[in-house]
């Protein structure tokens, strides 16, 4: 492959410049929330950016609209409700504001055939279909994977109390287009397990890049422990250029988030995404990758910080032992360059924890010595809708009229950039955060710019194998390059044979206090001379009375500017009032001072 340091000379950001390309580039795009009520713009710029596989992180489709009316016990077939939508959307949104109806929308959860009609409709999508069915010649069809989450499994923040968990998940394996017979993620989905796995691709390869469970050896499910051999002098490891794509379910196992009040409003240290099968499965197969580069796919946001209510914003924070779990399994010292990736809010942003861990010197003359590790998560999130966009930030057009309206859309974009602007979100990144950019003192000079977007995207991963770098962009409507980093493959391994250590912006005492925040919330202590990671937000903790002001005052500001047009129209409304009350008080006046002057008159003759 041509290397991209070259390629940028040449205009390889541009969706047409590696249309052409005789082979499938080293790349792998992701993208989530994808409605099905809105144009779907991005399946023609995967085709132009010819990338090996395309990655579902989360709401492939929005199923859990299922609508019925109130008064009603039967539940309309997918037919009938997407005509319901239709007779919504055709109306002016203060016409169906100001209509009384007697029989009200009411939305339900996704049961398995409104699922398969849903998913049914996505593959009649002309570009998606069209993407699928594209043969590269020699490079082969594009590989099509991914990950589940609460829209696309059939009811909004579901939990493993949806009775038709098991459904849904064959339902989206179907989707994806994997058999039973030869695919492990489709077999524990068949069995309620939950729909989760892993793809490992092999860039060395011109023509056969994706590899077998068989050939990978990664699944446990397929190859045990017993029967597991080291292929550490096969050809495919020697290349050196393995990618491993590891699939999460935070649904079909996940704790339900507590409703009552206290409870609600605080953190559940015994709270759980992925349940104990998967915890096992997930940590003997990253145990086992040898990959160049791992991502692990999570369709809710891994680094994100606690919004008081999980029940409003869903991350792995809101289970913080769960999470704590994660970062353990993920920060082990065979995963090299190990990268999250998350989707669900609407918008794109760039998070980086810095992980700390003591270890002890083989020679017991020596002391024990800091291991740093950078912990890089992208969120790429919004296919059809996000915050920022023209069309609508809602999933359905006719959630509510205000999702089309648009001054709220203005309003709503103001406010979201307004929360980024006033937040201590220490995790999320400032600028290029490369080898140059780095403790350099040409970047601290610049002019800082929070790696973050408001517009439809999808993430594109880009493999430099002559650089030994990953190129991360996130791409707009148009194709167009909204955020950028370039990662060193080396940097994301971490260790003391890396810059990782030099890296770090944060001091001893920084991660002292992250350790002290995380027994708090877990209840427990760590001994002294523990040997587990403690991660922080790289720009420093958030100070919790500056997040408490910033959620506050975010919502102030909405709902100010959500008053402004009302109290607008209410002044210029009492104006008229007061103008005509004072044009008829004189009109009046007038007439009681003609009809005296005639009265005078008519006694004078």
């Amino acid at each position: 492959m041509t290397s991209v340091r070259q390629n940028e000379t040449d205009g390889s950001d541009s969706p047409s410049a590696s249309a052409f390309l005789p082979f499938r580039a080293s790349r792998i795009i992701f993208g989530s929330c994808n409605s099905q009520y809105y144009e779907q713009p991005f399946w023609k710029i995967i085709r132009a950016r010819n990338s090996t596989a395309f990655i579902w992180t989360g709401d492939a489709v929005y199923a859990d609209d299922r609508t019925r009316l109130s008064g009603s016990n039967e539940d309309p077939t997918p037919s009938t409700t997407d005509k319901f939508h239709k007779e919504e959307n055709s109306r002016w949104w203060w016409q169906s504001l100001l209509k009384r109806r007697s029989r009200s929308r009411q939305i339900s959860y996704a049961t398995p055939e409104y699922l398969r009609e849903v998913y049914k409709n996505q593959l009649q999508v002309k570009d998606y279909r069209e993407l699928l069915e594209e043969d590269n010649g020699s490079g082969g069809r594009i590989s099509i994977f991914g990950a589940i989450d609460d829209h696309d499994y059939g009811i909004n923040n579901g939990d493993k109390t949806f009775p038709f968990r098991r459904e849904s998940g064959m339902e989206f394996t179907a989707f994806l287009g994997l058999k039973n017979e030869s695919s492990a993620m489709t077999r524990r989905a068949a069995k309620g397990l939950g729909v989760y796995g892993v793809q490992v691709y092999n860039f060395s390869s011109s023509t056969h890049r994706l590899l077998t469970d068989a050939e990978a050896g990664l699944d446990p499910d397929v190859v045990s422990e017993a029967t597991y051999i080291d292929r550490s002098n096969d050809s495919a490891e020697k290349s050196n250029q393995l990618v491993a794509i590891f699939v999460l379910d935070v649904r079909s196992n996940k704790t339900p988030w507590a409703q009552n009040f206290p409870k609600r409003f605080t953190l559940d240290p015994e709270g759980d995404f992925l349940g104990e099968h998967q915890w096992k499965w997930f940590e003997t197969a990253i145990g086992r990758s040898k990959a160049s580069v791992n991502i692990i796919v999570s369709g809710i946001q891994v680094h994100a910080p606690w919004f008081y209510d999980a029940n409003k914003v869903e991350n792995w924070s809101g289970f913080p032992k769960a999470q704590h779990r994660l970062y353990q399994t993920i920060l082990r010292p065979n995963v090299r360059a190990p990268i999250l990736i998350s989707g669900d809010v609407h918008l794109s942003q760039f998070l980086r924890k810095d992980c700390l861990k003591m270890a002890t010197a083989a020679d017991p003359t020596r002391v024990s010595y800091r291991i740093i590790r950078p912990l890089y998560e992208v969120t790429s999130s919004g296919m059809t809708h996000s915050w920022g966009s023209n069309a609508s930030f809602c999933g359905r057009p006719n959630k509510s009229r205000m999702c089309t309206f648009y001054p709220f859309k203005v309003l709503v974009k103001a406010v979201m950039t307004y929360a980024h602007f006033v937040s201590p979100w220490t995790a999320l990144l400032l600028n290029n955060d490369d080898n140059d950019s780095i403790h350099s003192d040409r970047s601290w000079k610049k002019k800082k710019q929070q790696q973050y977007s408001l517009d439809r995207n999808v993430a594109e991963f880009e493999f430099d194998w002559t650089e030994r770098t990953v190129i991360v962009r996130i791409l707009g409507v148009e194709g167009q390059t909204l955020l950028r980093q370039d990662w060193s493959m080396n940097r994301l391994d971490g260790g003391i044979r890396t810059t990782a250590e030099a890296d770090t912006l944060l001091s001893q005492k920084a991660f002292d206090i992250g350790q002290h925040r995380l027994e708090s919330s877990l209840k427990t202590t760590f001994p002294r001379g523990h040997n587990e990671y403690i991660c922080v937000n790289y720009r420093g903790n958030i100070d919790r009375v500056h997040f408490a002001f910033s959620v506050i005052s975010t919502i102030g500001v909405f709902m100010i500017g959500g008053m402004c047009p009302i109290l607008f129209c209410f002044f210029v409304l009492t104006k008229v009032v007061i103008r005509r009350y004072q044009t008829n008080k004189k009109l009046l006046a007038r007439r009681r001072k003609s009809t005296s002057t005639t009265v005078k008159r008519s006694k004078k003759d």
